[in-house]
């Protein structure tokens, strides 16, 4: 009977420490779950910062000085092209390089098939006239300068320029 008795002692012993045991296991694992969700929350909650705010500082306006108006005198101006009838190569007025069948006009830095070449100008390149004319080596001359690009001069022969008709609307 001692040996019953042991039994059903250490039956509740060991009951007890195995009810023991599941609910500290159980603490455990609900411990670790709390801290892994705690963990995760704080990762997808958005960090809290100070708005930022862009300032424009504009300084508070000041009197501008007027000047006496200066008397300009309008200085002699050669012939208004105006006069000239159309697709006459004159002083002011716009020409194109035309008729060279693509090889090109040479710009040259003197009046005359010996001045130095300064470029070779393209069919259709747009210039204003400068100066001239002068008259040498059986060609009428002309100072061009080119409209985009003002290092871009030179003397161009009257028969390879075409005049341009610039018109301004009415309103």
């Amino acid at each position: 009977m001692t040996n019953s008795m042991n039994d059903k002692q250490n039956n509740g012993k060991i009951l007890l420490i195995s009810i023991l045991g599941a609910i500290l296991f159980a603490l455990v694992l609900i411990g670790v779950a709390f801290l892994v969700f705690r963990s995760q929350a704080r990762q997808r909650a958005p960090m809290e910062t100070t708005p930022q705010y862009l300032i424009t500082i504009i300084p508070a306006p000041t009197e501008t000085p007027t000047l006496a108006p200066t008397l300009v005198l309008p200085s002699p101006t050669p012939a208004d092209v105006s006069i000239l009838p159309p697709g006459v190569v004159a002083v002011g007025r716009y020409v194109k390089v035309s008729g060279t069948q693509g090889v090109g006009l040479r710009m040259r830095s003197e009046a005359g098939t010996s001045g130095e070449l300064n470029f070779l100008a393209l069919d259709d390149e747009a210039f204003k006239v400068i100066d001239g004319p002068i008259v040498k080596d059986g060609y009428t001359w002309w100072y061009c300068e080119a409209l985009l690009d003002k290092s871009r001069v030179g003397w161009a022969a009257e028969n390879f320029l075409l005049v341009l008709e610039i018109s301004t609307p009415e309103p």
